[in-house]
């Protein structure tokens, strides 16, 4: 199981570092091998989408597998969740993982009706928001996934960094294409 444990943790840990790294060079030469020599139509196009996949392997699925399986991990190491955030794993990932007081987040009941009760939301400060502003653009939804901190909270933020001259105001997003009104585009300095 240990053994599990640290293949999940290891793989995500590359797939959000370098996600191309965790192709199968030698299954995808094999997929392409059997592709180029099979006539029956629907094994070509099982065969099409297997070498697909392993073309571009699932992040999802390291995640997935990196949700069930880190916090034990971690607790049998010794490893923090802040030694995850330093190396680049989602606060939102590390609270799926059933990681504590990562980043704040809401937290719901899996069911009101089994009488279960719901926890409250750990508090991001200010200031946690502020070391959470990126270099380049972003948006307010961006900045709430990096910091963990409530839409509120980061739109006060923003403002005041605005008025302060350390974030700028880009206007609407001219890329958005999804239903309602564009957000609001900002630049860290």
């Amino acid at each position: 199981m240990a053994g599990t444990q640290e293949a999940a943790v290891r793989n995500y840990l590359l797939s959000i570092r370098s996600p191309g790294a965790l192709r199968d060079e030698s299954a995808i030469a094999t997929l392409q091998s059997k592709l180029d020599q099979s006539n029956d139509e629907l094994e070509r196009l099982q065969l099409r989408q297997q070498l697909l996949d392993s073309e571009t392997p699932s992040l999802e699925r390291y995640e997935d597998a990196f949700v069930e399986h880190a916090k034990q991990w971690a607790d049998s190491t010794g490893v923090s969740a802040d030694a995850f955030l330093a190396e680049g794993v989602p606060a939102a990932v590390l609270r799926r993982a059933g990681f504590r007081g990562v980043g704040g987040g809401r937290r719901r009941a899996s069911s009101r009706s089994s009488g279960a009760k719901a926890t409250t939301r750990s508090r991001v400060s200010s200031d946690e928001v502020r070391n959470a502003i990126p270099t380049g653009t972003f948006t307010v939804k961006d900045l709430q996934e990096r910091s963990g901190a409530s839409a509120a909270v980061v739109r006060r933020v923003i403002a005041e960094e605005v008025e302060a001259g350390n974030v700028s105001d880009e206007g609407p997003d001219p890329d958005h294409t999804g239903p309602g009104r564009a957000p609001a585009v900002y630049r860290g300095s």
